[in-house]
């Protein structure tokens, strides 16, 4: 038995196809099918059953897969650990990150960043939150900045911030006099909201419930810049978080009563193998004035 034949096992029950998973392993199906043979036999059991067109695993492949996962991701740790044992964040570290932060966050934060962590290559990618999720699993992503959900018990994270919630309206608007709104003075507005699958429309949408503040089915936006472009038009309102308010001709942002906010943190796996450099990086953005700048600024 090797590590080799385990990773075999594994990507044959993700493609569920010999000849798929030879290419992805880049050995051919004969050598491929030898090994898991062989692996079988020492095991004693079937891990596959091949009477069909597509290849499914057995029961007792079932329960052996979750272990092989458990092995080959526990050798790739030890394998990181040894690589990077000078510096916790050396070489690339792949971050998601989801829409309503990165446009905002990343342009305030990436070069200083860059120069604080000279070794390390950082890669970011915009995903919503359950391909996150899904990505920090499979170990596709190493670190996500994310919205704090309820998901998220089962995953290392650092809080980094909290912000407000705030209204965008047309300037237009009667209420874009008010200093603050009160959530269910918007019942009589069109409130736009984000589509399906952003965490920041079902955090919103649970206090607009509450507050019994109607969603309008008119148009759901896949970003806040679309959602803003036509508050600026006087066509419906939104929900912004603070970071996301900057100046914008034509629209109003107004405090909401009472106070909603959102706690954005950074996570990864628990058993991630480089959790001080976590730390290390969630402390640097934390104490990171532009940040706070941004945070506290005032909005007309």
């Amino acid at each position: 038995m090797n590590l080799k034949d385990l990773e075999y096992v594994k990507a044959i029950a993700h493609f569920k196809h010999f000849r798929k998973a030879a290419d992805a392993c880049f050995v051919s199906q004969p050598t491929l099918s030898g090994q898991v043979k062989k692996l079988e036999q020492e095991l004693g059991v079937t891990l596959f059953d091949r009477s069909t067109k597509q290849v499914t695993l057995t029961a007792q492949g079932e329960r052996l897969l979750t272990q092989i996962k458990v092995i080959l991701e526990q050798t790739q740790i030890l394998k990181e650990l040894a690589a990077t044992s000078s510096s916790p964040l050396q070489g690339k570290v792949r971050i998601g990150i989801i829409p309503t932060i990165a446009p905002y966050l990343l342009p305030t934060l990436l070069t200083s960043m860059k120069e604080a962590f000279a070794d390390s290559q950082f890669a970011f990618v915009e995903m919503q939150t359950a391909t996150i999720l899904s990505a920090l699993d499979n170990g596709e992503l190493d670190i996500a900045i994310l919205a704090d959900v309820p998901e998220l018990k089962l995953y290392h994270t650092v809080k980094l911030y909290k912000e407000d919630f705030l209204v965008a309206m047309s300037a237009q608007n009667s209420l874009a006099k008010r200093s603050k709104i009160v959530l269910d003075e918007l019942q009589e507005c069109s409130l736009l909201m984000l589509s399906d699958g952003h965490c920041f429309k079902d955090q919103a949408q649970q206090f607009c419930f509450a507050a019994g503040v109607d969603v309008s089915n008119e148009y759901r936006g896949n970003s806040l810049e679309t959602l803003l472009a036509l508050v600026a038009m006087d066509d419906g309102v939104t929900f912004v978080p603070k970071l996301a308010c900057t100046e914008r001709a034509g629209i109003s942002y107004l405090p909401i009563f009472p106070t909603q906010q959102r706690s954005v943190v950074l996570a990864c796996r628990k058993h991630y193998p480089h959790l001080a450099g976590i730390e290390l990086l969630a402390n640097w953005l934390i104490e990171h004035p532009s940040l706070h700048q941004q945070l506290t600024k005032a909005l007309n």
